[in-house]
Order: C-alpha cells, then sequence, then structure tokens
C-alpha cells in the first residue's frame, strides 16, 4: 500500500556505468505545488553483485539532503512488457501479471518484484503494462537505503517518468525524449506509457530509434503518434529537432521544464536536467497512479466488506477465511512453480525430439543418395546379349551417363511415397549389322518388354567399316522413386 506522503525524496538513478541522482523538493499540495530541484550528483560505477558496491554508493548520497530514496533501476536489470491479460477481475490481475512476466522473461520467481498499470479493458481481458525487477536487484536497493539509513520511497524504471513532459491532449499518443545520459524514449497515452526504447548517446542512434518506434506504432496502432517532445542540453536537442521534423514531418518541440519546476537559487545543471528521474519524483511526490516495485498494486479485496459485517458476529469465521486465504495463496504459488518446471521440461524435450528428428531425417536423406547406384556392368551384359554373336553384328561402343536431381522429401505424400530419389539412365550404343534387318532386329529386342525406350535412333550410315550397316540407338530407362 502507499500511503505515506514525502514533500522531498532523492531521486537516484543506478547505472553499473555510473549513473547520477539529485534532490527534489516539494511545496503545497495537488494543483498548487511546486517543485525546485537541487545538483545534480555522479555516483560511481559498479557490478550488482560487488560486496563493495552498496558503500561506494552511500558514500557518494551521505553529503545529500535528508529524504526517501526514490530508485531508478537500469533498464539492463529490469523488464517492461505490454502485456494482455486474460482476465478482468481485479483481484486477479496483480496474480496474473506477475505470472506472465516471471514466464516470458524469464525472471526467477525468489524476491522478484512486480507491478503492473492497467491500459485498456475489454469483455475478457486487460491490457496492461507490466515492470519487473529481479530479487537481487530489488534486494541491493534494501541494502543501500539501510547504508544510508534512509527508508525506500519507491522503485521503478526512468523511462517510466517520461510522461510528466508532456501537455497532450487526451487520448492522442506523444513521443517523449530524454537526450540526458543513456537516452530513453517512450510514447505516452493518457499520461501512460505504452511502448520504450533506447539508443546510445550518438544523436544518430537516437534518430534512428525515434523513426523506429514512430513507424513500429503507426502499423500497429488506429492512432498514429501526434508530436514528439525532446528534452535535454540545448544544442543538442535542436539539433535533434530539425532532423525529426525533417525525416517525419510531425511536430516536434523542445520542453526546457514543467511549468511548477525550477532549479533552486545557485543551481545550474551543466548536461541538462534528466526530466525522466524528475517525473518520477514527481509522480511520486503527488501521489499519481504509478508502478513501483517497492510497493507493487494490491489487489482489490472485494471480500472486505463481508468479512467486516461477520466479525461482528463470529471472529472464528474471521480465523477460518484467513486460513483458507492463506493457505489458498500457498497453493496457488505451489503450482506456478510446477507448471513452470513443466513448462521448462517440455520445452527442452520438445527440443530433443526436434533434433532425433532432424537427425534421422538426415541419416535417411544419405541412405537415399547413396543408394542410387547402377550397375554399368549388368547394364552393358544385358544389352549385349541382344547383339547375334554369329558374325552377323558386331558392337562398335557404348556410353552411360546417369541423370539424378537428388533425393526429394515430401511431408504431404503418403508415408510410402515421402522420398523421391528417381533418375534416368541414359545408354548410347553403336555398332554395325550385316543388313538393315538385323539392325531392326536387334532393335525390337531392347525395347522388348519395356525394358528401354529409344529416345532416337540415331543417324545411320550408309555402310560400316566391317559391316554393311551402320547403326546407333540411344536408350532411356526411368528408375522407380
Amino acid at each position: 500500500m502507499r500511503l505515506r506522503r514525502e514533500t522531498s525524496l532523492v531521486a537516484l538513478e543506478l547505472r553499473p556505468e555510473g549513473g547520477r541522482g539529485l534532490h527534489i523538493k516539494m511545496e503545497g499540495r495537488g494543483d498548487d505545488a511546486h517543485f525546485e530541484l537541487g545538483d545534480t550528483f555522479e555516483l560511481p560505477p559498479f557490478a550488482f553483485g560487488d560486496p563493495e558496491a552498496v558503500g561506494m554508493l552511500a558514500e557518494a548520497i551521505a553529503d545529500q539532503p535528508p529524504g526517501p530514496l526514490l530508485l531508478a533501476l537500469p533498464r539492463e536489470e529490469s523488464v517492461l512488457r505490454r502485456l494482455d491479460l486474460p482476465t478482468t477481475e481485479p483481484d486477479e490481475l496483480l496474480t496474473v501479471a506477475r505470472f506472465r512476466l516471471l514466464q516470458e522473461a524469464q525472471l526467477d520467481e525468489s524476491g522478484a518484484a512486480v507491478d503492473y498499470l492497467p491500459i485498456q479493458s475489454t469483455e475478457a481481458t486487460t491490457a496492461a503494462i507490466v515492470v519487473g525487477a529481479s530479487g537481487p536487484v530489488m534486494q541491493m536497493g534494501l541494502e543501500l537505503a539501510a547504508a544510508c539509513g534512509r527508508r525506500i520511497a519507491g522503485v521503478s524504471l526512468r523511462v517510466l517518468g517520461l510522461p510528466d513532459l508532456l501537455d497532450a491532449s487526451e487520448g492522442s499518443p506523444s513521443l517523449a525524449i530524454d537526450l540526458t545520459r543513456g537516452p530513453s524514449l517512450a510514447v505516452v497515452v493518457d499520461g501512460v506509457v505504452h511502448r520504450v526504447g533506447a539508443s546510445s548517446d550518438a544523436i544518430e542512434d537516437v534518430e534512428r530509434e525515434t523513426i523506429r518506434l514512430v513507424s513500429a506504432w503507426r502499423m500497429t496502432e488506429a492512432q498514429p503518434v501526434a508530436q514528439i517532445v525532446v528534452s535535454g542540453p540545448h544544442e543538442v536537442a535542436e539539433h535533434l529537432i530539425g532532423r525529426l521534423r525533417s525525416a517525419l514531418g510531425l511536430s516536434v518541440q523542445h520542453v526546457a521544464a514543467p511549468l511548477d519546476t525550477e532549479l533552486s537559487l545557485g543551481v545550474e545543471h551543466s548536461d541538462g536536467t534528466p526530466w525522466g528521474l524528475v517525473g518520477l519524483g514527481r509522480a511520486h511526490l503527488l501521489s499519481h497512479d504509478r508502478i513501483d516495485l517497492k510497493h507493487p498494486r494490491a489487489p482489490e479485496d472485494r471480500a472486505a466488506p463481508r468479512r467486516r459485517k461477520a466479525m461482528l458476529f463470529s471472529g472464528v469465521l474471521l480465523v477460518l477465511f484467513a486460513w483458507i486465504w492463506t493457505s489458498g495463496t500457498a497453493e496457488l504459488k505451489e503450482i506456478q512453480i510446477r507448471t513452470n518446471k513443466i513448462r521448462m521440461q517440455l520445452s527442452q524435450q520438445t527440443k530433443a525430439e526436434a533434433e532425433a528428428t532432424r537427425q534421422m531425417l538426415r541419416q535417411k536423406h544419405a541412405t537415399e543418395w547413396l543408394s542410387v547406384s547402377p550397375d554399368y556392368v549388368s547394364e552393358l551384359q544385358s544389352i549385349s546379349e541382344v547383339v547375334p554373336d554369329d558374325g552377323r553384328a558386331v558392337l562398335g561402343s557404348w556410353r552411360a551417363s546417369l541423370v539424378f536431381d537428388g533425393v526429394v522429401y515430401d511431408s504431404k505424400a503418403p508415408t510410402s511415397e515421402r522420398w523421391n530419389r528417381s533418375y534416368r539412365l541414359r545408354f548410347v550404343m553403336t555398332g554395325e549389322a550385316q543388313d538393315r534387318a538385323v539392325a531392326d532386329s536387334i532393335r525390337a529386342a531392347l525395347v522388348d518388354g519395356d525394358q528401354f525406350r529409344i529416345e532416337t535412333s540415331g543417324a545411320e550410315a550408309a555402310k560400316g567399316k566391317r559391316l554393311p550397316r551402320a547403326f546407333t540407338y540411344e536408350l532411356g530407362r526411368e528408375s522407380a522413386r
């Protein structure tokens, strides 16, 4: 639950290559709230899992004004998805969102934090932005707060603070870009991030990622992006704005600062104000509907009125209900664990079966290929047998060739006919005969019984060198499948 109200906090962007932070102070409440920003300060590079990382970060925060910590996790250590959840029941959404995200992102369930923000509901589904982080990352945040002697106000992603830059009409999609260190991009509709992107610090990469994000949104959504808002150092922002106007033909604006936010006296952010990080702090201080991994959205408890009535009549029923609820939650958790294990085993078995099938098909393919091996000696003998050996004919030359296009597999054919290794044998024989009648008898013997097919008789010479009549026959024969 999110009950505390702060008036100031220290927002930290944790990045292994070196993050940053700043102090945000709020005066007033609601529409009259006004925010002052302190100096940005650098955080040292660190590695998740390094036992010295917490101490180094705590030392960098030690001189900052009092206030709880608001942590912005790096994209590499978190997961953000837009998911269609198969339920519209408020008390089921968090469980379903957590299960789907842990399944798709392959996060270890132990200690993992998940929160969601609903976008749109249909009769049977709820579209939501779901964010998660692994247990070790969340544990590091707790250890950092303990080392600083502060509590954690919330945990989120910097890109989810970008809606704070926008002043778009209701329902009109807009694209917000934060050009400060590690540029981040977000498509925002009605104050909610629907799609995100990230790029390197190079202006060309930011331009490419912007065009990709706008094009992808245009292809999948009915309403295109209406405007682009850019924040960051003035020269860099103006350069990008010119390139985007030329490339996309959209309204592109540079936002220096929201109207109710200003730098404290004597403060100057030379590298640009990280408005995405500031947006997280503003949303938290104003108690806006937001994603917070430290305080995830609690399921709606629609049974509470009935329990309150039951408490008036019997405390025993309340204890019994609590026991049933606890048992059911534990059983559901156990079922989820077993389901995840079964899904992993099924995936491994499916991969093993697919690999075995591939190896079997390769072996069968090689066997079918090697089986194509005509016995040319036997073929020559069978052809030679039709030539009379009484001197009336003589065989001059014999030539054979194989026409084979390889083995073809047809998965739609009957099982016995799926492998096709058909080929064609071609023979050319020349000889000489005593007269035409002898040559014709040889031809008739060759085609008798459809053993061979004479494709052409060739050009017969008037006479041979040894016998009067020369002949040439070209024979062909198709193999079985």
